[in-house]
C-alpha cells in the first residue's frame, strides 16, 4: 500500500521541482527523485503518474510559484524602469546567492526538451509570453513617465526576455556579480535607460 495519504503532495512536488531544476529531466532517475521527494516509487506513480507526468507538473508548479513571483515584480511599481531594474536585481541575487545558480527550470527545459516534446514546448511558450507581456507593460509605464525615450519599441520586451534567458544559461558558469551587472546595465542602456543603479 502506498503513502499517498501520508504526505503533502504539493510539498513533495516542490522537492521534485528542486531535483529537476538542479539535474534536468534526463539527469533525474526515478530512484533519485523518490529519494529527493522522500517517497517510495509506488507513491510517486500513484500520486503523480510516471516521470514525464511528474516533470510536467513540476514545470507547471515552478511557473506558478517561482516564475510568477518574479514576473509579479514587473507590475508591482508605478515606475516601469524601477520595476525592470528590480526584476534584474532579484535575478542577479538569485544567481549569486540562491537557487538561480542552477539556471532557470524553464530555460533549462527549453534547452533540454522543448524541441522534441510538444507538451513541454507549449508550457514554456506560455511562460515566455507572460514574461514578455510583463516587460512590455513596464516599458509602456517607463515611456509614459519619460524614464526612457517615447519612441522605445515594445519589441524591446522580447529583447529583455532574451537577456533573461541568456543570464539563466550563464548562471551555470557561476559568473561574478560585476559581470552580471555589466550585462544588465548594457541591456538597460540599449533602452535608453542608463545603467543598473543599486
Amino acid at each position: 500500500m502506498g503513502q499517498v495519504r501520508s504526505f503533502d503532495p504539493d510539498e513533495r512536488l516542490d522537492r521534485a521541482v528542486d531535483a529537476f531544476w538542479q539535474n534536468g529531466f534526463e539527469g533525474s532517475a526515478v530512484q533519485a527523485l523518490c529519494k529527493a521527494m522522500g517517497i517510495f516509487p509506488g507513491s510517486l506513480y500513484g500520486t503523480y503518474g510516471d516521470k514525464q507526468q511528474l516533470f510536467v507538473q513540476a514545470v507547471d508548479r515552478y511557473m506558478s510559484t517561482v516564475s510568477a513571483e518574479a514576473i509579479e515584480i514587473l507590475g508591482r511599481q508605478a515606475s516601469g524602469l524601477a520595476a525592470v531594474r528590480a526584476y534584474f536585481l532579484r535575478l542577479i541575487d538569485g544567481i549569486i546567492d540562491g537557487k538561480r545558480q542552477w539556471g532557470c527550470l524553464v530555460t533549462n527545459t527549453i534547452v533540454e526538451l522543448a524541441q522534441r516534446d510538444p507538451e513541454i514546448k507549449a508550457l514554456v511558450d506560455i511562460h515566455l509570453a507572460r514574461l514578455e507581456t510583463a516587460f512590455a507593460g513596464a516599458i509602456v509605464r517607463a515611456r509614459e513617465a519619460g524614464e526612457i525615450p517615447a519612441e522605445t519599441s515594445l519589441d524591446s520586451a522580447a529583447f529583455l526576455v532574451c537577456v533573461v534567458q541568456g543570464l539563466n544559461v550563464l548562471a551555470k558558469t557561476k559568473p561574478p556579480r560585476h559581470r552580471l551587472d555589466l550585462i544588465v546595465s548594457t541591456a538597460l542602456a540599449a533602452l535608453g535607460a542608463g545603467g543598473l543603479a543599486r
